[in-house]
């Protein structure tokens, strides 16, 4: 996809992103979440993958308005954390709310990435549908694996859903998992075994992957 088009939809979800901050401030709808526990729920299960974060160098990427960092002290957290996000008005808050981060305003895409991270988490990035989510997740894992020195957790929607929303996008486990150990790397975990809503079929994804000396290479299909 062209990378003016991209720019430009990146641009329509930094506008939409600071409209909920401002109607919703330091709330878990100016991320577009359904409740605290549910977005809370999302972040555990990122950080189970990666149960020594306690003193790591972490990039929470898509911070919003830095409430990971919110569950992080109340864990013990006493690493290095740092926020990257589009949305300026999500980024004061969290700069309000959680002065001893570092918040930045920052386009991957755009922009490089000038520094590493030991742990990357990506939580809600790839839920809203753009005309190219396949090609933009790709894009953001291989930016933003290249940069971590033990690894990098996200959560996806499953196509394994009884409804789609308007305006979400639900991707294909296998494919995601396919990508992930081809072409980034062979230590992969997927998991599609945990509710975020109790009583409810596992409607999202989330991957681990880990840093290794051993490269990605094509399956063998035959």
């Amino acid at each position: 996809m062209p990378q003016n088009d991209i720019q430009q939809q990146l641009l329509q979800i930094s506008d939409h992103y600071n409209a909920l901050a401002k109607a919703h401030g330091y709330s878990h709808h100016a991320v577009q979440q359904s409740s605290v526990e549910t977005q809370e729920r999302r972040f555990q299960i990122l950080l189970e993958g990666f149960p020594e974060f306690q003193h790591k160098k972490i990039l929470d990427f898509g911070c919003g308005a830095g409430h990971l960092l919110g569950l992080l002290k109340r864990v013990g957290f006493a690493g290095e954390y740092v926020g990257y996000d589009l949305s300026a008005e999500l980024l004061k808050l969290a700069r309000e709310n959680h002065p001893e981060g570092r918040f930045e305003l920052r386009n991957i895409l755009q922009e490089r990435i000038p520094e590493r991270f030991d742990l990357v988490f990506i939580s809600g990035v790839f839920n809203n549908d753009i005309t190219c989510n396949q090609s933009f997740l790709q894009d953001i894992l291989r930016l933003l694996f290249a940069v971590t020195d033990e690894g990098l957790a996200f959560n996806c929607l499953s196509h394994y859903v009884d409804y789609k929303a308007e305006g979400l996008y639900y991707f294909n486990p296998a494919e995601v998992f396919v990508f992930c150990k081809e072409e980034l790397t062979p230590m992969v975990s997927l998991r599609h075994d945990y509710e975020i809503k109790a009583g409810v079929v596992p409607f999202e994804f989330s991957c681990y992957l880990k840093q290794t000396a051993h490269t990605p290479r094509k399956g063998n299909y035959d």
